[in-house]
This record gives structure tokens, sequence and C-alpha cells, in this order.
């Protein structure tokens, strides 16, 4: 594979001599025929591709879930997050040239120091953000939804609890510690308490009513959040008057993140089921931990990639279930 070939993926702008002849020794090249099934649904690895040349098709469970080209990710989940287990099937479209970074790789970059280490950890945030964008809209073209009465759509689309302090019933127990919520939080769960720590004491846990929406579909995004306590539901609409529920969240789930990663409106409205506690990350803090060079700028983004590709799982699965639902056809 040749230099000026990888360089058109814009892999490594940025980089100077010496961090370029790093990066090209810690990915590994490969070149695949049309036809050819490069990554299997449920198979073990821990690894990442980038596409220098051709085209890939991701599916689950037979359905397509969309198509992936030039200086794009694929894997992204296995190498930077938890999961040791590939999610869907990636197959070839046409003759293919990727770019393969393992553990091993990954570790040799950051051992030199190589900011593309940390680059590729925000790369790989935001594609994970950008694919649940999708497979949302994807989830709302396809969906009947339910229909809402005119007083359930006030009460729906109405106030946002954590800015006007009202709405229905409030939690009546005692916040959680923080740093027992991200403990307990899927991507944070089992790393340092001190990194930890650092994370926590820039967050801010926020109380919400019964009913309360917490943020809007088609707004602009200022703030993220994880659920401490209670239960969240998350909703595409589909219609003037309708809206499929996609998820439930409770505590550990991460919500609010992709608008905060592409700076576009909302891609669902999210709403609370009961009294719950929240975890506010907002957007100043997003942005400095997402790109920060430190410890718990890692394990910020690591935790939100985790957190992502849980939330992207659940999307996948809702939008297998409404594909093989007959009266959607």
């Amino acid at each position: 594979m040749e230099a000026h070939e990888i360089e058109r993926t814009g892999l490594f702008t940025g980089l100077d001599q010496e961090q370029r002849a790093q990066a090209f020794a810690a990915f590994k090249p490969y070149e695949l025929g049309a036809g050819e099934v490069l990554l299997e649904e449920g198979e073990s690895d821990r690894s990442m591709l980038v596409v220098v040349e051709g085209e890939l098709v991701v599916s689950l469970g037979g359905v397509n879930l969309g198509q992936i080209g030039r200086g794009e990710l694929v894997g992204e989940m296995a190498l930077f997050g938890s999961f040791d287990r590939r999610c869907a099937t990636v197959t070839t479209v046409s003759p293919t040239k990727v770019l393969v970074l393992d553990e091993e790789g990954l570790r040799f970059l950051r051992l030199g120091d190589n900011p593309l280490a940390r680059q590729l950890e925000t790369l790989a945030l935001r594609t994970v953000a950008a694919r649940l964008r999708e497979t949302d809209q994807r989830i709302a073209g396809r969906a009947a939804g339910e229909v809402l009465t005119m007083n359930q759509q006030r009460g729906f689309l109405g106030r946002i609890a954590t800015v006007l302090g009202v709405g229905g019933e409030m939690p009546r127990t005692a916040a959680p510690r923080m740093l027992d919520v991200l403990r307990a939080t899927h991507g944070f769960a089992g790393r340092d308490d001190t990194v930890l720590r650092a994370v926590a004491s820039r967050l801010h846990m926020v109380a919400v009513g019964a009913g309360d929406t917490v943020v809007h579909e088609g707004r602009a995004a200022d703030d993220a959040y994880i659920v401490a306590e209670g239960r969240v539901g998350v909703y595409c609409s589909v219609g003037a008057d309708r809206f499929e529920r996609v998820a439930t969240l409770g505590p550990g789930h991460v919500f609010g993140v992709v608008a905060l990663t592409d700076a576009r409106a909302r891609t669902a409205t999210c709403r609370a089921l009961e009294p719950t506690y929240l975890v506010r990350i907002t957007g100043a803090v997003y942005s400095q931990l997402e790109s920060e060079n430190s410890v718990e700028g890692r394990a910020f983004r690591r935790g939100l990639i985790d957190a992502l590709s849980v939330q992207l799982r659940l999307a996948n699965e809702h939008l297998l279930t409404l594909t093989a639902r007959p009266d959607l056809h």
C-alpha cells in the first residue's frame, strides 16, 4: 500500500515526520477483494480498521445498517471500548484496502506519546455518535409510533425540569454520590478512583421530576447526562403527533452526547419516567475532556465510547425488530 494512498484518508494530518513514521509502524495494511467478510458478528477481536480505499457494507441479522468508505473507521467499539465481540458483520463491496490497528499498535502509539492515539479516541467517539444518529433517523423513518392526545403532547413536549425546576413528583431520597454513579456507569466502572474523582469534580448532580422532558428532539444541545437513579425514556418523533420509544435508560446509561459531538440538533426526546437523579455534563466540560491530553480525558472519552456503544446496540436491535414487523412493510 502506497504512502500517498494512506495520506488521502487524512488520518495522519497534523503529525510531524517522526510521528508519521511511528503511526505507519503501528498500523498493518491489508488488501481484500469484493465480497469478502472482513468482520463477522459475534467473533472476538479487539482491533480497529481504517478504510484507505473501497467500500464496505455493515449488516446485522441480515439487515443492512449502512455503508463505510474512505477514511472511516470500522470496529472502533472493540478497540476503544470494553466490548470484545463484534456487533455486526462487515463485508467488502469492492476491492478494498484497509489499515488495521490492534491493542499492541495502540500501546506503541501511547508509549511514544503520539498525538494520534488521542485523536483516534476522539474520532472513535464521534464515529459511534454519528452511527447512533443515523440509526435513530432510520428508526423514525420505519416506526409507526404511538399517537398522543393534545394534552399528552403538551406534557410530553413541555417543560425542561433541569432548567425550570418544576414538574412531576421529585426524588424523595438523597442524591447518590457522584463517584458511586461513575463506578456503576458502563465504561467508567473499574477505573482508578483517583481518575474517577477527577472526572466527577467537573460534573453536577440534578434532580428531575417524573414526566419531565430533559432534552428535546430537534433543539440545540448544551449538555449531556448520565442516569444516576431512576429511568429515562428515549423517543423519536415519527410524525406530527406520534413518538416511538427507542430505549429505556436506567442507572449507568448516558444520553444527550450525540448532539454535542457534531453540534447538530438533538436526535431524540428524553423524558424522565419516574423521579430521577441525573449527572449533568455541560457542553463546556464535554469539549474540555474530549480534547484533553490527560488521564481523566482519556477515561472520559473511552467511557463515553462504551456508553454510546451500548445505546447503538439497543438502537440496532430496535431497528431489527421494526424491520421484522409485517405491519410496517
